[in-house]
């Protein structure tokens, strides 16, 4: 799917200062995911592991709803749509967003609060050191959004789990295409084809 394509390219194309093991964020119109493990990208035997957008989380009404309902750029389109803004303002350009202030600091805090509690859920199963998250955000907007998301996690942690270090994706708004464009090249030319994906 298109977050583990992004996922694939931030392994292979991102920073390599990073854990062999991650979890990783792709917050886009929709928010999806992707795992790897031991450096090798895990897409489970149906393509779909990681598929971080459907883990339940409490919204700020209170209601369990989907974490795609509450970190994904189609919740920020619909408000500001609602308030007679135009969808460009988001989709023209990922260098810079022009939008309402209250509105963004309103999406940031419900998406980093869902963000938290899907790796909290996510980490109680696989101990992960490091969780990436990107998107097609302009650089500050992901800066503040993993900002927001370490400040929940210090405020939910569980006792036992371990908080694992969030830091923000290098690959950006191109991760999706250049992710999926790479896996049929490594697939055929990598010495080890493992390295790169695993099913």
């Amino acid at each position: 799917n298109d977050a583990s394509a992004a996922c694939g390219a931030e392994l292979v194309f991102g920073d390599q200062e990073r854990p062999r093991d991650f979890l990783y964020f792709f917050v886009s119109y929709f928010v999806g995911g992707g795992l790897v493990l031991d450096n090798t990208l895990y897409t489970g035997k149906t393509g779909n592991a990681a598929a971080l957008g459907s883990i339940p989380v409490t919204a700020a009404d209170g209601s369990v709803r989907q974490l795609v309902d509450v970190a994904s750029l189609v919740r920020l389109e619909m408000d500001l749509v609602a308030q007679g803004g135009d969808r460009d303002e988001i989709w023209g350009s990922f260098e810079a967003w022009h939008l309402p202030v209250d509105m963004l600091n309103t999406w940031l805090d419900e998406a980093a609060s869902g963000l938290a509690q899907a790796i909290l859920s996510s980490n109680c199963l696989i101990d992960f050191e490091c969780v990436l998250i990107d998107g097609s955000l302009p650089k500050d907007v992901r800066a503040d959004l993993v900002q927001r998301t370490r400040q929940r996690l210090s405020e939910i942690s569980l006792t036992g789990v371990e908080t694992p270090d969030i830091r923000e994706g290098t690959v950006g708004s191109d991760a999706r295409s250049l992710g999926a464009a790479s896996l049929p090249l490594s697939e055929r030319f990598l010495v080890d084809r493992k390295a790169f994906l695993k099913g």
